[in-house]
This record gives C-alpha cells, sequence and structure tokens, in this order.
C-alpha cells in the first residue's frame, strides 16, 4: 500500500497478499478481498504447472485461464526457496489496476465481446528471472496494440510496489524456516490449511 501509486491501491485498498504452501494452497492471508483471495490459489497452482518457478523468479499475470477474476485485477507470484534448495512455498499479491487498456477507460467495458477488448492480456510473464529484473516484455504488453493501457507507467510503479510486497512475505517465511526449520514450517503450514 505504501509504495504503490495508484489510487485504487492507496486509498481503496483494492489489492490482496497472501503466503502459499509449496504445493500452491492459501495459508495465511491479509484480511483483504476475498474474491482475490478465493483464485489465489488456483492462480499459484495453474502457474506452477506452466511455467518453471525457479529461485528468483517473479511473474505477473492476469489472464483468466490462471485463476483471474477479470483482467484489472493483476497478480504477481513470487516461488520463495529455500537458501540453495527446494521450493518453500510462494508469495502473491493481487492488485486491481484501475486502467489496464481495453476498449474503455477504467478496462470493464460491458459491451466487449472479446478478452483483448476488456483490457491487456497478461500470460505469465516475469518481471525477475533468477533474481535479474526483466520488465521489458511487460511493458512491451502493457503498451502493444490494439487496446494499450493508458497509463503503463501506473502499471509499472504498482507492479513494483506488489513485488517488493512479495519480497517482505518471502524474507519473512525465509527468518521463520531459519528459526524453525523448513521441516516444520511446511508443517505448520499443512496444519493451518486443515
Amino acid at each position: 500500500r505504501r509504495t504503490a501509486v495508484s489510487v485504487n491501491i492507496k486509498e481503496r485498498l483494492d489489492f490482496s497478499c497472501g503466503l502459499l504452501s509449496a504445493d500452491g494452497g492459501l495459508v495465511v492471508n491479509a484480511p483483504h478481498i476475498p474474491v482475490h483471495l478465493g483464485a489465489l490459489g488456483a492462480c499459484v497452482r495453474r502457474l506452477k504447472e506452466t511455467v518453471p518457478c525457479a529461485a528468483g523468479d517473479v511473474y505477473v499475470v492476469n489472464h483468466p485461464a490462471f485463476g483471474g477474476s477479470h483482467l484489472p485485477d493483476v497478480t504477481v507470484v513470487t516461488p520463495v526457496h529455500e537458501p540453495g534448495g527446494p521450493l518453500l512455498g510462494f508469495t502473491a499479491s493481487r492488485a486491481h489496476h484501475a486502467e489496464i487498456g481495453g476498449v474503455r477507460p477504467g478496462s470493464m467495458p460491458p459491451d466487449a465481446r472479446r478478452l483483448i477488448e476488456e483490457g491487456v492480456v497478461l500470460p505469465p510473464t516475469y518481471l525477475f528471472r533468477g533474481g535479474v529484473p526483466v520488465f521489458e516484455e511487460v511493458t512491451r504488453l502493457l503498451s502493444a496494440p490494439p487496446y494499450p493501457s493508458r497509463n503503463p507507467a501506473d502499471n509499472l510503479s504498482d507492479l513494483r510496489a506488489a513485488v517488493a510486497a512479495n519480497r517482505r512475505g518471502a524474507e519473512a517465511l525465509l527468518e521463520l524456516a531459519a528459526r524453525h526449520g523448513a521441516t516444520e514450517i511446511r508443517r505448520r503450514m499443512d496444519d493451518l490449511r486443515r
């Protein structure tokens, strides 16, 4: 919230954050938007089936086939690995972007007949790959015809804020694993989901 630039996130609080297990089950979340939280697990599980989730990777996606609700709800997913080891879990953030392109400002046209008319469709796209920022592709997608975002600078700023939120969540999860052991953290995450 503090690092985003859009009114939707800073003032309307139309965003959600969660911690998910290595198999993509929602473990804990902030008390945010139920429709976001209900779909985070589906998003992470589908993402995990489709793309590699290596250490240092961060993805962005809003495609409905990946647990999306509507295109303005953009999800950033960060796999969290034990240092030099296996996947421990995921952090994810979903935020409603006020503008993501489409035939009308606000990206929710009631007369849309095709998905692209609603806005920019983001398939799973790297924001970081192996810890290296690679925002070029998402920048290209946000600016590409036929119906680009009308404010890609805000989109990119809000994506960076989501990356920061995920990174903080990942740091906290890794701190817990260092203190209590990864096996114990996995067990506790399973217990919380029962």
